[in-house]
């Protein structure tokens, strides 16, 4: 999600394009872009705390991803290919 989108939403439902801004809407505003910023931010892993499950499919941050065969595979993957962080794919698709 782009940061406009959620500029976007965030003024629709504070009511701005409504009402106008007061400081309600301010505050109801500034909660919902940083709802929407840690919903995003909540499905990065970082690969120093922690490795991803074995046979899930993972997107890596950096520029590839990968599904790991077992645990040897996933260590010689992390070490060829370091990377800062990383999220299980159904993790960053909507829920249907």
């Amino acid at each position: 999600m782009k940061r406009e989108k959620i500029i976007e939403a965030a003024e629709m439902f504070s009511g701005r394009a409504f009402f106008g801004v007061d400081r309600d809407t301010l505050s109801a505003e500034y909660a919902f872009k940083n709802g929407a910023s840690w919903r995003i931010e909540s499905v990065w892993h970082y690969t120093a705390n922690e490795l991803p499950d074995v046979g899930r499919h993972v997107v890596i941050e950096d520029w590839f991803d990968f599904t790991a065969e077992d645990e040897k595979d996933l260590k010689r993957i992390m070490k060829k290919y370091p990377f800062k962080r990383w999220a299980y794919v159904e993790d960053l698709l909507p829920e249907m």
